[in-house]
């Protein structure tokens, strides 16, 4: 039973912040969409389960993950949960899973990058989320606190569900809020600025060659923060077409071109983009920021500020949005049915309000769930956080990376492309029809 806030189970009352310090053992919570004590729950107390980790063991994040699946095997389903971190994260450990498949030895449940677990479940090594949890209380509610964009556009393969989202990896922007004081300008606007005011800002506060006014690499996801919030989206509705070259995304990239022609941005010099992050060197006044490094900052005493993504003239709603990786838990195909039960309920455990808070204390990821968001915990701890919030906050207007198997290849491909333009190889249209095009022959690919 919840009432006001607080967890009731038999005569003892325990408020979400005792229960959180408890580590959730022997409790159930149930709160703003996590846990419900009346859903049924399969006898698996005792079966050991397997439990892979994304990154390695002293990432942040797989120490968040370590954090809430020991929750999980001291919680009362009763299972035992071995953990075990790569030792290399992203497509290392994508690799790992793929050939513990096909060495038919891979682990009951594994976290990992939406677009890699597609992968995976396209190769038909990993469950059906909603045929696993069709009679499951904690994924109904879980699933209603999913924006769509989250639900459909990060874990959604050809209408079906391949994981369990946990959290996810996406971008705001760094500013220094002392240029910004010397040059008598307030902190940009919380939502709402847009390119021309992010130019006048620079231009104001930068003292060039020394602090550049903007900087950023050269690549799909950091220069398409700019393309996204200009209005351009990479994939149409129902999943068929790629594209990085509408006049929105192109229009996108010469805005950041003209960037370096006023002397606000770093000019080619050789390398792969000319980016290194100079936050901390305090020579920059505005910088792609992911929120991870806000826990850094504040460790290492840098001067920074967070702020939303300014709007271009195509962005029609002058919503700022993000985009970046989502973060689930898949439950993989094994001949053990109790592994099975046991590793779905692993995987939902990551759903519940107080889990969101474990990440994003841990971690400083935002949260994959709307509900957390209203949590009172959360908001307590958070929501006056100027440095953080803005990443949590954008939640609802996360945009995932495409989803199909395969695109961690597509992304690798813009990641040597795009960094042409700003080289002068070729200009900005030119790159994205080849990009484009090289794209959706991948795209195609899967799709048959």
């Amino acid at each position: 039973m919840v009432t006001a806030g607080v967890v009731v189970r038999r005569a003892n009352r325990v408020t979400r912040r005792h229960a959180l310090a408890a580590g959730g053992a022997g409790v159930v919570l149930a709160a703003c969409g996590g846990a419900n004590e009346s859903a049924p729950v399969p006898d698996v107390k005792g079966v050991a389960i397997d439990v892979w980790a994304w990154n390695p063991e002293t990432h942040p994040e797989t120490i968040a993950f370590k954090k809430v699946m020991d929750a999980f095997g001291a919680g009362p389903a009763g299972v035992k949960v071995t953990f075990t971190a790569p030792a290399e994260g992203g497509v290392k450990a994508f690799e790992k899973l793929v050939s513990s498949v096909a060495g038919g030895s891979p682990p009951d449940a594994s976290i990992g990058q939406h677009f890699y677990l597609s992968d995976l479940f396209r190769k038909d090594a990993i469950l059906d989320v909603d045929a696993g949890l069709k009679a499951n209380a904690d994924w109904k509610k879980a699933r209603s606190g999913l924006t769509p964009e989250l639900l459909g556009g990060g874990f959604t393969w050809k209408g079906k569900v391949f994981a369990v989202p946990a959290y996810t990896s996406h971008f705001a922007m760094y500013y220094q809020p002392e240029f910004l004081k010397k040059a008598s300008l307030a902190a940009p606007p919380p939502k709402g600025w847009n390119w021309d005011q992010f130019v006048d800002y620079q231009k104001k506060a930068a003292q060039p060659p020394t602090v550049t006014g903007y900087d950023d690499q050269w690549s799909y996801s950091r220069t398409g923060m700019l393309v996204l919030n200009n209005g351009h989206r990479f994939m149409n509705a129902d999943g068929s077409k790629f594209s990085y070259n509408s006049p929105e995304a192109v229009e996108a990239v010469e805005f950041q071109l003209s960037l370096i022609k006023q002397g606000l941005m770093r000019a080619h010099d050789g390398d792969k983009g000319g980016y290194s992050e100079k936050m901390a060197q305090g020579q920059v006044v505005f910088q792609f920021g992911v929120a991870a490094r806000v826990k850094t900052y504040r460790k290492d005493n840098v001067q920074f500020g967070t702020c939303y993504y300014p709007t271009g003239k195509g962005n029609k709603d002058k919503k700022s949005v993000t985009h970046g990786e989502g973060y689930g838990v898949a439950a993989f195909k094994t001949k053990d049915a109790k592994r099975q039960q046991a590793a779905w309920l692993a995987a939902t455990w990551v759903s519940r309000p107080e889990m969101g808070l474990t990440f994003a204390r841990e971690a400083g990821v935002p949260p994959a769930y709307t509900y957390v968001l209203e949590d009172k915990s959360f908001v307590e701890d958070f929501k006056k956080d100027a440095e953080s919030w803005p990443f949590y906050d954008l939640i609802t207007g996360f945009v995932p990376m495409p989803n199909f198997p395969g695109f961690g290849d597509v992304r690798t491909m813009g990641d040597k492309m795009i960094p042409d333009i700003w080289a002068g190889k070729a200009n900005a249209k030119q790159v994205l029809d080849e990009y484009t095009r090289l794209a959706q022959q991948k795209l195609d690919e899967v799709l048959k």
